[in-house]
């Protein structure tokens, strides 16, 4: 297409994900938001009166009355596949909330279809697109690489359908998938997956009270296929701002070590330790240590790089394409599936087995 208006239509767009995408799209010249979709219909058209986009409470009306170049579907996980194939079929670029699906083989017919279609399908693993990823990329150093070791310490769920496994996947699908995501950028392709998982530390009646069903606490070990190992430990067992910054002390002064969310990326004599949504801090044997601050936002970054894509179908732009995300997924679907039968997982005859 030229370089006019992108004309948007957002799916669970009066959600909390959903609005993000709408106000940062709002913000953009060259793209149009024309319509959101939502179940919730009072807050469907609260959002639609103060964004002045139309308003439907069903995927199929929108799709056949609006003039759409492109979906954003930000909606809750099991109906992802589904939607994202009513959108190929019109002929519609889709940028597709992570995780794509709780199942492998659903998962497959959508990359089937991706594979036939000439739509882009951008999944959203936005901190790819971050300058601090990039500046990784740019710094380490693949011959020497050994180790990832990462942690997400985190509450309950706010959303609620998160909180259930039946919807959300648990932990490390619904949300350390981001970490999983740059394991794979930073090591390559993933070989073995073992995981063990616990439901003590939310177990309880208060836990239950709020929606919670789900795994407390995980443990996952990788084996990548250059050699380098990982390991991942994520948690729902805490509560919110467990490192709160002190009154006075700017964020750019806290301290690395309280960050409820890292990735530590060892080489031969360098540490590169990943803070995510904040710097990155690179360790070498005599040499200063070397801080890159995040500049400004891998959300805004990934939804500028899809309208650049749209318009100018240049897949160079789109660092997420729903091929390489698809495998993001088959490793946290298969900690799951190891976590369930205390076996290893070889994640290609996992790919090849499962659907």
């Amino acid at each position: 297409m030229s370089s006019s208006q992108v004309k948007f239509g957002i799916v669970g767009g009066a959600g909390r994900r959903g609005l993000v995408h709408l106000k940062v799209l709002k913000t953009f010249k060259d793209a149009h938001v024309k319509a959101i979709c939502d179940i919730d219909e009072a807050r469907l058209r609260k959002v639609a009166e103060a964004y002045k986009v139309n308003a439907y409470t069903d995927l199929d009306e929108m799709l056949n009355k609006e003039n759409l170049d492109a979906v954003v579907i930000s909606t809750p996980t099991p109906v992802h596949i589904s939607q994202t194939l009513k959108c190929l079929e019109k002929g519609l670029d889709v940028l597709l909330e992570k995780p794509i699906s709780l199942s492998l083989a659903e998962a497959k017919k959508l990359y089937d279809a991706v594979k036939r279609s000439n739509c882009f399908v951008v999944v959203g693993f936005q901190s790819r697109y971050s300058n601090i990823v990039r500046e990784i990329e740019n710094i380490l150093d693949r011959d020497t690489l050994s180790m990832l070791h990462g942690f997400w310490y985190w509450t309950i769920p706010i959303v609620g359908w998160i909180r259930r496994r039946s919807m959300g996947g648990g932990q490390i699908v619904d949300q350390a998938i981001h970490l999983i995501d740059l394991y794979r950028l930073f090591a390559g392709e993933v070989e073995k997956v073992y995981a063990v998982y616990t439901e003590r530390g939310r177990d309880t009646e208060e836990d239950r009270a709020t929606g919670f069903d789900n795994w407390a606490s995980y443990v996952v070990a990788f084996r990548f296929k250059n050699g380098v190992v990982g390991g991942l430990c994520t948690t729902y067992a805490l509560y919110p701002n467990i490192f709160p910054i002190p009154e006075g002390v700017k964020l750019e002064d806290r301290a690395t070590a309280e960050s409820a969310v890292m990735i530590d990326i060892i080489c031969r004599e360098m540490l590169i330790r990943y803070v995510h949504g904040k710097e990155v801090r690179v360790y070498q044997r005599g040499k200063e240590t070397r801080v890159i601050r995040l500049e400004g936002d891998s959300t805004v970054n990934m939804l500028r790089a899809f309208v650049e894509a749209v318009q100018t179908r240049d897949k160079t732009l789109i660092r997420t394409p729903y091929e390489d995300s698809f495998r993001t997924m088959a490793v946290a679907l298969a900690a799951n599936f190891s976590a369930e039968r205390g076996a290893v997982v070889d994640l290609d005859a996992f790919i090849s087995s499962e659907g």
